[in-house]
């Protein structure tokens, strides 16, 4: 387990701890076989093909969450074959949604990777953004069925850790409402239910964990209880609002050339202020721009 701090806009801390197979991808270290890197654009088409043939051939229990009451319930989500007995079953690629997400290779150049999904409930109170800490249950699996990690109880995740895929699938979904019991437990309900089937582009690629073979597609089953926006540097500045160049993803936003992304650099333009002393000095709300360039003070080293 690796633990980490977090901080909400509220500056309140929480602690949680990470499930190793999401957030860290291992490389390959086989005295007998060596990994041949393959191009983005040809995986993909490999990758999407396999998806697509699985999501032809197999449907999930659409039918129970249907049911007027399935807000209230904690519902499983079971994928199965379909088979003579279940051919009236809707087949998973009758359901899905399609989001694009472009992925770059060394070089700078993108290719387009569908990412499938299904919402089968969306939730009730909110969205995470892609670099938020979120509170789920989930599954992963291949195409062949094989379950390589599950979390029955809930776990707290950091999205800007996980796989480019995970984050984006579960951005879609909604957070749902909690009550604590007499006995102390916390009951989670209307909480959104999704199915996520990544390419290996937006998954781990030519990197293998122990249970998970290079280039392979990838299964996700999550339910998201709840989220806490994040704010990783601690700096006053949400993690997603560390988006400078408007692309919708803080990732590689970088104001001072110092290696060290926005998102996780307590000094964003390098002045030697730290951001949080340079937000908002006369504490009325609006963030300071002391020359009026239309640049902010913390992304200014000239203030």
């Amino acid at each position: 387990m690796l633990y980490l701090r977090v901080e909400s806009m509220n500056k309140f801390y929480i602690y949680f701890s990470f499930i190793f197979i999401l957030l860290l991808s291992c490389n390959k270290d086989d005295d007998n076989n060596t990994i041949v890197i393959r191009d983005y654009s040809e995986q993909v088409v490999d990758d999407e093909q396999s998806i697509e043939e699985y999501l032809k051939s197999h449907f999930y229990n659409y039918e129970d969450f249907e049911n007027s009451n399935s807000f209230e319930v904690n519902i499983k989500v079971r994928i199965d074959t379909i088979t003579d007995v279940t051919a009236n079953k809707t087949p998973l690629y009758d359901q899905v949604e399609i989001k694009t997400i472009n992925v770059s290779n060394s070089e700078g150049i993108e290719t387009p990777h569908r990412l499938y999904y299904i919402i089968a409930r969306e939730g009730i109170v909110s969205n995470p953004s892609i670099v938020d800490s979120v509170y789920v249950t989930y599954k992963g699996m291949l195409t062949d069925n094989h379950v390589f990690d599950e979390r029955k109880y809930p776990v707290w995740l950091d999205l800007a850790s996980s796989l480019q895929g995970f984050r984006e699938g579960v951005s879609e979904l909604k957070s749902g409402e909690f009550k604590q019991n007499s006995n102390g437990t916390i009951e989670y309900s209307s909480f959104g239910v999704g199915l996520f089937f990544l390419p290996s582009g937006i998954g781990y690629f030519e990197n293998i964990t122990a249970d998970i073979p290079e280039y392979s597609p990838l299964i996700f089953t999550v339910s998201l209880m709840t989220l806490v926006p994040t704010d990783h540097d601690n700096d006053g500045v949400l993690s997603i609002n560390e988006d400078i160049d408007g692309d919708g993803s803080p990732f590689y936003d970088d104001t001072d050339n110092d290696n060290l992304w926005n998102m996780y650099d307590s000094d964003d333009d390098g002045d030697g202020t730290l951001t949080i002393n340079e937000l908002d000095k006369n504490n009325d709300q609006i963030i300071d721009d002391t020359d009026n360039d239309g640049i902010p003070d913390y992304l200014d080293p000239d203030n």
